[in-house]
């Protein structure tokens, strides 16, 4: 709870209030649309540009407070671990798609644990004792700055009904403010640079007639390139092209495919068989992200964890206990029914950015069920237990290590999807082990950028040598990666408007990113909207001046 209201915290997730223009009332924003002017919004109330990078803990703190999160230490150390330098905002795009915003329930809940006398407030030495004794301990001067706000205190007592009204009240107006300075400041409008990478939901094709890109003049490309997305405020209306290189596909319609997406609970296999020499291959299972499903129906009831008996003692639930044995399945990379350190890490990691050490391992096996030095499914569920007694039953922090499992408040596996690899060969027994890959790390992208670099389709931006932009066709999906050999950091505008029945992964028609020196970057992932129909991939790069 440490935000007060008095601050310029942010958005709350709520559907901003935008400001009348001819654009607004013309266009109706999608959610994608909206959550990205939201991520803008919250990091730009902490940065001057959406060019800066996260440097610091701190930077991530603040910039989640103000976009409506309110982060315990253990959701920042995992994604700020020992080896993270910096974190750009795409990244930070990224994190508020998995961190949800503190809603005015989930406030209410938090103080009604501390209110003995269920009347709506608490006095001020008991809140004092609870807030810098207990679970996320506060300084005495964060609390202090909460007992002092005049609106929600009185005869030593804390009102946090009022305090939540005011404080979703402040973020809503907050936000308001930003996103009206946005609207207004053209500067501002003319930085929208890049764009999450990640789960971005189904885009469907504009309204709007296009000419077919397979008969567009060179004239036509480049007066359509100079004019931008007037829907967008894209950088386009206020910026003139240094040069623009542009590729077309056309990609068949797919009649063996269902256009429906995949069920997550549904199995579905593939293969790949080859020729290998002698070596080491890296497996990397990933998604394109282009055609991830919407939450239909968003949970709002909470699931309930743990519980006490008559004699006070604490348990989990049996839902709870289900759900982490279905964990325990996925972090049993050998299947053996038991979690050596090196699987229990990937688990550790993946939750909260932190390995356990040898020392720390062994009081695992002295203080709960182990076999052959491997920690059992009752060892995983007593240690989950234990964290919860350790926060006297606030189940916050077990809710922590859900949420970066994949699951919702309903207990539901919705954000992940467990796989099983298996390999075979003839003439050797080939071993296979299991790598973590850091959040955030760009691991994955680098992968990508150098299967791409080395298989695409190269096309040099004229008159600029070093910058090159790869297209990578496959039979489902076309990658785009630009590559900058130049000692200068570079600005690239993409523009998608011409392309036809294709999603991409940043959910946006046109968008900017940038490229720092001597380096490559992932552009975009594009896939069919509708597989069963034909779809044309037409894009231009231009280099920004």
């Amino acid at each position: 709870m440490a935000i007060s209201p008095g601050s310029d915290a942010a958005f709350s997730g709520q559907k901003p209030t935008h400001s009348e223009s001819p654009r607004s009332k013309k266009f109706l924003l999608t959610e994608e649309e909206i959550f990205y002017m939201n991520c803008r919004a919250a990091y730009l109330t902490v940065f001057k540009s959406s060019l800066d990078n996260i440097i610091s803990k701190d930077q991530l703190y603040l910039a989640l407070q103000h976009a409506g999160r309110n982060p315990s230490q253990k959701t920042i150390n995992k994604y700020w671990t020992s080896q993270t330098a910096k974190l750009n905002f795409d990244d930070f795009c990224i994190i508020l798609r998995k961190e949800k915003p503190t809603s005015k329930a989930e406030l209410l809940k938090s103080f009604k644990q501390l209110d003995v006398n269920d009347n709506g407030s608490i006095l001020h030495t008991d809140l004092y004792k609870l807030l810098t004794k207990k679970g996320e301990k506060m300084t005495r001067e964060e609390v202090n700055a909460i007992i002092n706000l005049a609106d929600v205190n009185a005869d030593g007592k804390f009102d946090y009904i009022k305090f939540c009204k005011l404080y979703m009240a402040t973020n809503e107006q907050c936000l308001k403010t930003t996103l009206e300075k946005l609207e207004v400041d053209s500067k501002l409008r003319r930085q929208q640079f890049g764009s999450h990478v990640e789960g971005s939901p189904e885009r469907a094709p504009s309204p709007v007639a296009k000419a077919s890109p397979r008969i567009i003049r060179k004239a036509d490309q480049e007066s359509f390139s100079n004019k931008g997305d007037t829907r967008n405020s894209s950088l386009a209306t206020a910026r003139q092209f240094k040069t623009s290189v542009s590729f077309t596909v056309t990609m068949g319609a797919d009649s063996n495919q269902n256009s429906k997406l995949i069920e997550p609970h549904s199995i579905k296999t593939f293969g790949w068989t080859g020729e290998l020499g002698p070596g080491i291959y890296w497996l990397v299972p990933s998604t394109t992200g282009c055609r991830l499903r919407k939450e239909v129906k968003p949970v709002t009831e909470e699931a309930q964890l743990v519980y006490r008996d008559e004699t006070g003692e604490l348990f989990l639930t049996k839902e709870f206990r289900s759900t982490l044995s279905d964990i325990f399945e996925v972090i049993d990379l050998d299947g053996n029914g038991l979690l050596s350190l090196e699987e229990y890490n990937f688990f550790e990691l993946r939750t909260s950015g932190e390995k356990c050490d040898e020392d720390a391992w062994a009081v695992c096996r002295e203080n709960f069920d182990t076999k052959k030095n491997e920690l059992t499914r009752q060892g995983f569920m007593d240690l989950n237990l234990m964290e919860a007694n350790d926060r006297e039953g606030d189940p916050r922090d077990l809710w922590v290590t859900l949420h970066s499992m994949g699951y919702n408040k309903a207990l539901e596996l919705t954000e992940a999807c467990p796989f099983v690899i298996d390999i075979y060969a003839d003439k050797c027994k080939p071993r296979i082990k299991a790598v973590h890959m850091e959040a955030c790390s760009g691991q994955l992208e680098k992968a990508i950028c150098k299967s791409v670099l080395n298989k695409g389709n190269a096309k040099v931006m004229d008159g600029y040598e070093n910058i090159i932009i790869y297209t990578y066709k496959r039979d489902t999906w076309i990658t785009a990666v630009i590559e900058n050999k130049s000692d200068d950091k570079v600005i690239i505008h993409v523009n998608n408007e011409l392309s036809e029945n294709c999603v991409n992964n940043r959910g946006l028609g046109i968008f900017a990113v940038e490229v720092a020196p001597n380096s490559t970057m992932v552009c975009q992932h594009v896939m069919a909207l509708n597989e069963r129909q034909e779809w044309i991939y037409y894009c231009v790069y231009s280099l920004i001046s």
